[in-house]
């Protein structure tokens, strides 16, 4: 449906308008208490308007109120935003983040931001999460993107739905002026919460903020558009390529023929099978393609050998995620989640690592730098189960959960 833009910053966002914005994010699944839409609300300004305009488009709506216990009295003002919340009819809750290493403040507050909000999301039956990024935010991440010398890629910006682990994020404002929300909520009656760092000019996105004229914001609009339009076809042709050449296995690692070699079909698999949210840069990529072999963000490059020709890529053992403790719901390296029940609580869940030396990997059909690297149940030492992929007895069910697309972009900057 298209959404015929309102130059009138003062007029509040009527709810056809925000039903149509709504209808352009979808499909939704039905409007019934077992899946309730999740929406991260700040306390702030847009998140409240957000909050204020879903709770009339749809009824089953569960806000989550993320407290980062970083201030004194930001307890009280969590407490204060779901009483808010509830005044408008909407059920909350507070999630409050455990404390996190000092060092790089806003990404790391980001992180365990949305860790909490996916797990509340999964634990409530939410598929999808709203959150409140604005016109105002695109503008400020594609010049952040710009100034640190992003490609058209990072150019591209947010996009108004991404993947996040087991979650959609959903953005349905990007197109919206922060002021046009803020105007919502006064014509309803509603307060709101300014935190006091978004004025804090230590943060780059602050100093962006501040200092962006509306020249410059205008200028990143026409790059992001152009940057998403661009995206869009590449995203087309490399799903082309991948479909004709690479062969993704269900043990976490890739087979890459000769013809699919090239600096898109890289980027992509190696954030594919390292999980990690971001590409390797544009120069890494290069370099490796042109070498033929190698290691680069987690993830090894070698001839594919007998699996055919082209190359193979696998997990870095030395870079896999240290054992973490065995439970339902456990995510390890950011790729393997483990889904078994009742495991003993001396457990751990680490890397197959030497274990995989008394395998026959020819019979598995795998490299053996793909078995080291799968997840295996550990306990005083010892291996006591081993995943299901291999299909072999005493398996723990392990689901692949990079949260990583082959093509396209989380968008987990905000």
């Amino acid at each position: 449906m298209d959404v015929q833009p309102v130059t009138d910053l003062n007029a509040p966002v009527g709810a056809d308008e925000f039903s149509a914005l709504m209808e352009n994010v979808g499909p939704w699944l039905p409007d019934v208490p077992e899946a309730p839409v999740g929406l991260a609300v700040s306390g702030g300004g847009d998140s409240l308007a957000l909050a204020w305009l879903a709770k009339r488009w749809r009824r089953h709506v569960l806000a989550f109120v993320v407290d980062h216990a970083l201030r004194p009295e930001s307890g009280a003002e969590a407490l204060l935003t779901v009483e808010r919340l509830e005044a408008l009819g909407l059920q909350a809750r507070v999630l409050t983040l455990a404390p996190f290493p000092k060092g790089r403040l806003q990404e790391r507050a980001r992180d365990a931001r949305f860790a909490a909000l996916e797990e509340a999301c999964v634990e409530a039956g939410c598929l999808d999460l709203l959150v409140a990024h604005h016109l105002h935010d695109q503008d400020e991440t594609v010049w952040m993107r710009q100034h640190a010398g992003s490609g058209w890629r990072g150019l591209a910006g947010m996009e108004a739905t991404s993947l996040r682990g087991r979650v959609r994020i959903v953005r349905p404002c990007l197109t919206l002026h922060p002021e046009r929300l803020r105007a919502t909520l006064r014509a309803a009656g509603l307060m709101w919460i300014e935190d006091p760092s978004n004025q804090n000019r230590r943060f780059e996105r602050v100093r962006w903020r501040q200092d962006l004229f509306p020249t410059q914001r205008e200028e990143a609009r026409e790059w992001q558009v152009a940057a998403q339009s661009y995206r869009h076809s590449e995203d087309e042709i490399l799903a082309a390529l991948l479909a004709e050449n690479a062969v993704w296995h269900s043990t976490g690692w890739v087979h890459l023929k000769p013809a699919g070699i090239c600096e898109n079909t890289l980027s992509a698999l190696i954030r594919l099978v390292s999980g990690r949210p971001y590409r390797p840069s544009r120069g890494q990529v290069l370099a490796l393609a042109q070498q033929g072999h190698g290691t680069l963000a987690g993830v090894i490059m070698r001839p594919a050998g007998r699996f055919g020709e082209g190359v193979m890529l696998v997990r870095e053992e030395r870079a896999v995620q240290r054992p973490v403790v065995a439970e339902t719901g456990a995510l390890w390296d950011r790729r393997w989640r483990c889904d078994a029940d009742g495991l003993p609580t001396d457990c751990l869940i680490g890397a197959l690592g030497d274990g995989a030396l008394k395998m026959d990997t020819r019979r598995l059909g795998l490299p053996l730098g793909a078995l080291r690297t799968l997840p295996a149940l550990w306990q005083n030492g010892q291996i006591i189960g081993l995943p299901d992929v291999l299909k072999e007895a005493g398996a723990v069910p392990f689901l692949w959960a990079g949260g990583v697309p082959a093509t396209g972009e989380n968008g987990a900057t905000g």
